[in-house]
Parts: C-alpha cells; sequence; structure tokens
C-alpha cells in the first residue's frame, strides 16, 4: 500500500481496521483456551487437586482480564466431579472437589489445599464449640 496518498482520516481507519482484527484474533484464541480449560475443568480425572487448582486459576485469569466474568458465573462449580463432599461442609468451606488421595480444592478464591481429614477435623471441633456455647448459654439463662 502507498501511504503517501492516503489522508489522516484513511490512515486512522486502516489503524483501528487493524486494531479490531487483532483485538478478534487475540479474543478467539482466549475463547478456545477458555472452552479447554472447561472441558479439562469439568473432565478433571481426580489423581491431583493441584492439576484441577491450575486450571481454574488460568481460566479465572483469562475471564476477568478479557470478559470482566466471574468463574463463578461462567462454570457450574458442582459439575466438577470428585468424592461426595456434605453440603454444610461445602457451603462453609467452599470446598470445590477432593481427590482421589483425599486432597481437596478450597476456598473463596479456590487457591487452598488441604487434606480433607484436616477441613472435616476442624468442622467438628466447630461444631462441638458451637453446641457447648449453646448449651452454656441455656445454663446461663436457667440461673
Amino acid at each position: 500500500m502507498q501511504y503517501e496518498n492516503v489522508d489522516s482520516a484513511e490512515m486512522a481507519e486502516i489503524a483501528l481496521s487493524q486494531a479490531v482484527d487483532d483485538h478478534i484474533e487475540k479474543s478467539q484464541e482466549v475463547i478456545d483456551r477458555i472452552s479447554e480449560l472447561e472441558g479439562l475443568i469439568l473432565h478433571w480425572n481426580q489423581e491431583d487437586v493441584r492439576e484441577l487448582k491450575k486450571y481454574i486459576q488460568e481460566m479465572r485469569v483469562l475471564l476477568l482480564n478479557h470478559f470482566k466474568v466471574q468463574i463463578d458465573n461462567f462454570i457450574n462449580m458442582r459439575k466438577i466431579p470428585g468424592i461426595h463432599v456434605p453440603e454444610e461442609i461445602k457451603q462453609m468451606y467452599k470446598v470445590i472437589s477432593v481427590d482421589k488421595k483425599g486432597v481437596a480444592l478450597y476456598g473463596v478464591e479456590m487457591d487452598k489445599i488441604a487434606y480433607y481429614s484436616k477441613i472435616t477435623d476442624h468442622y467438628q471441633k466447630k461444631k462441638e464449640e458451637m453446641v457447648k456455647a449453646a448449651q452454656a448459654a441455656k445454663d446461663k439463662l436457667r440461673k
């Protein structure tokens, strides 16, 4: 293309057109990667929860940076495979999944890893403390 015969309005239009083309191409690459990650997450083999964490964190960044979308609004976390976790524990600790070795991915940011047994032990202690506190409150009211 010969630029000496092109005025500034045409140059701006050409530059804008190129920028839009580049953006669309990059967006398609991101969309393809998000789609791939969704498949990896929803068909995770349950071997190592660190692998699941890696996929979720990458998808979280792509969705936020490119589309301003929270991962929770994009993918149904309940459909991620893993061992059964009681609803009360799942809600309290935000458990995403537990692998075959008993290691859990949990937390609001979906970035914490611990043995599921530690989570259930903590839950039991909390529950016992609540029962004791409730009993102490009842005893205090009776006096």
